[in-house]
């Protein structure tokens, strides 16, 4: 079995519960007329940050970071037209005390298709000491809720 079935086998769109519907920007294709992957890298970003925004209960505080991406992977599996009607969907995959891995797809919505797959670590960070922190009590159980 190849590596892309093997992790569409395991994935199963309704577990990721937070969707976020994407508009593709014309500056997202490149000269092939695919959505670039370091593009789909940004919309992966879109996905994250209203998932962090929906778990705070409130927009973010960009003047204070409370998380920080330390490890990103994405699989790309197909390819992505200027067209195609596109959300991220996002999961808490996993919980520690420092940090924590949230797993994403980019799914055609007409299709059902999932495109790519993203995996990032993201560690809870005290920004005035530059350390890593505990993750604050209302962060992990909001995280909790999402698994």
């Amino acid at each position: 079995m190849s590596e892309k079935n093997n992790i569409l086998e395991h994935l199963d769109p309704a577990a990721f519960r937070h969707a976020v519907s994407l508009q593709l920007r014309f500056n997202d294709i490149d000269v092939l007329g695919h959505v670039n992957n370091n593009a789909q890298l940004a919309l992966f970003d879109v996905g994250k940050t209203e998932f962090y925004n929906t778990l705070r209960g409130t927009l973010a505080d960009w003047s204070r970071v409370e998380a920080v991406i330390v490890n990103i992977n994405c699989t790309f599996m197909q390819q992505i037209h200027f067209t195609d009607p596109m959300e991220v969907r996002t999961r808490v995959k996993k919980i520690g005390e420092r940090s924590f891995v949230l797993q994403q797809i980019l799914r055609n919505t007409d299709s059902g298709q999932i495109c790519s797959m993203c995996e990032s670590v993201m560690v809870s960070v005290d920004y005035a000491s530059k350390e890593s922190k505990p993750i604050p009590e209302n962060i992990a159980g909001g995280l909790l809720k999402w698994m």
